[in-house]
């Protein structure tokens, strides 16, 4: 299944977080795929880059991956 639109892919990555947990992109892949959804991991990133990166998610390197968690 793919996306309809940018609104329903940023909810989408919104809902697989839950509450103060941080998520690298390559688990949040994982756990979209899990909902039935076909997710490149590279594409999600930029994504959530040029859309999501300071309104919704901010981001936190970690050992040198980034991870994301909700603003707030």
């Amino acid at each position: 299944m793919k996306f309809g639109n940018t609104a329903r892919k940023v909810n989408a990555i919104l809902d697989v977080f839950r509450h103060g947990e941080k998520l690298s992109g390559r688990e949040i892949v994982e756990r979209i795929r899990r909902r039935g959804y076909s997710v490149n991991e590279g594409n999600l990133n930029m994504f959530i880059y040029y859309n999501m990166l300071y309104k919704y998610l901010q981001k936190e390197q970690i050992k040198g991956v980034n991870h994301y968690s909700l603003v707030g």
